[in-house]
């Protein structure tokens, strides 16, 4: 590469023209330009340009390649925010580029209406898969959707409708900035036939009533939530075994013997940066982890239908571990062996065990190495005819250990 920089540079609704001078000096002096169509169409006709093709890495790629020329990409409005930004910065170094961004969708979106972006999450179903909103919404919350088409705010309604949101407040931007610009404003339960511009975005005050349906970004949910063959971490001592993994911000966790699935979704949901392994080597229970996944929009598990320890060996090295399954068998003592092989240190183990022999295996552990052993008992009320009486589960040992510097 030159040493001259990439310049990276967000467009707003009005184009070109209502640049900065040293932003269009920047522009017309390049011998190369990128971006979108509609970003070129203001570029005169003696500067090279080059629209994106359908694989913008591909394209990265080239432009990594050329040499002594003054390389232009154009963008819209804030290039990192949900922009081609993101990707420029996989191919290339702060010190290659020079960042240069109009105000950003959201915020000008939220400045019409007169909303704080502190307060709003903000979602790109553009090109994403649609159902990734749900885990978004939320009671109380105040949601930005930066649409795929024309035709998303008619799915988001018809979504929020079946999810019984429909007090919720939605603004549809149609064209913001341009002299089409539209702002619409409507609760949920009157939004009917609607169709609106391919460009636009929604945002969502989000108000519930006691018939909405929405999955809360906590832990212990409701085992009834998940599908499952039995083989599942019920509600209490989930709750407690992702508190004892201590969840860390763009971890890496393994879930052996995942079951339903539950401790991975339960990991993302309240952790979205995270990568997650989850290994099961039930094909049936596989079946489980997926439907439930899909359920919860969660994007960050990779399912592996594989048995432990083998496949462990070539994973990336995880942050925390949580063993729910395959410890009552002859290969119990090599998963945990194998796990704190391969824990990074400072990592957390906890592994979970119901059965006489689980729990002795882990007894073992904890007299080798350490750490807390701790057991369990949850009870629920249970009506028996007119009366009640205490429903007790099977008690769960419970070993946590944490990696230290000396340590494997």
């Amino acid at each position: 590469m030159t040493n001259r920089k990439i310049q990276l540079i967000g467009l707003g609704a009005g184009g070109i023209d209502t640049l900065p001078t040293s932003h269009k000096e920047l522009i017309f002096s390049a011998d190369l330009i990128f971006g979108a169509e509609r970003h070129l169409e203001d570029i005169p006709a003696n500067i090279k340009k080059k629209s994106w093709s359908k694989n913008i890495r591909n394209d990265l790629k080239k432009i990594k390649n050329i040499k002594n020329k003054k390389i232009c990409i154009l963008a819209t409005g804030d290039p990192l925010f949900y922009g081609v930004g993101n990707l420029v910065m996989e191919f290339f170094s702060i010190d290659e580029v020079d960042i240069l961004p109009s105000p950003s969708i959201l915020s000008l979106c939220c400045a019409k209406i007169g909303q704080n972006i502190k307060d709003v999450d903000a979602v790109s179903l553009h090109g994403r898969d649609f159902n990734s909103i749900i885990s978004y919404l939320q009671p109380n919350s105040k949601l930005f959707v930066l649409s795929h088409d024309k035709n998303t705010p008619t799915k988001i309604i018809k979504l929020l409708k079946d999810l019984n949101f429909e007090s919720s407040l939605i603004y549809i931007f149609e064209n913001v900035g341009r002299n089409d610009e539209k702002i619409t404003k409507k609760i949920i339960k009157d939004c009917h036939n609607f169709s609106c511009a391919n460009l636009n975005s929604v945002f969502i005050d989000i108000r519930t009533s006691k018939d909405t349906n929405f999955y809360p970004n906590s832990v212990g949910l409701a085992d009834s939530l998940y599908k499952n063959d039995g083989q599942i971490t019920k509600s209490e001592i989930r709750a407690i075994t992702i508190s004892k993994l201590e969840p860390l911000n763009n971890s890496i966790m393994w879930d052996i013997g995942g079951g339903s699935g539950s401790i991975s979704i339960e990991w993302s949901l309240i952790n979205n940066a995270a990568k997650i392994y989850t290994i099961e080597q039930n094909k049936k229970r596989i079946g489980f982890i997926r439907e439930n996944i899909k359920k919860f929009a969660i994007k960050n598990i990779t399912v592996l239908h594989e048995s432990a320890p083998d496949i462990l060996e070539i994973l990336e090295k995880p942050d925390r571990i949580f063993i729910g399954g395959g410890l009552a068998s002859d290969k119990g003592d090599k998963i945990i062996n194998k796990s704190l092989d391969c824990l990074k240190q400072t990592g957390i183990i906890v592994a979970n065990g119901v059965t006489a022999e689980t729990e002795s295996l882990l007894i073992g552990m904890y007299k080798v190495y350490g750490g807390e052993l701790s057991k369990y008992s949850v009870s629920n009320l249970k009506k028996i005819g007119k009366l009640h009486a205490w429903d007790q589960q099977m008690h769960v040992t419970q070993w946590k250990y944490k990696k230290g510097p000396d340590a494997r």
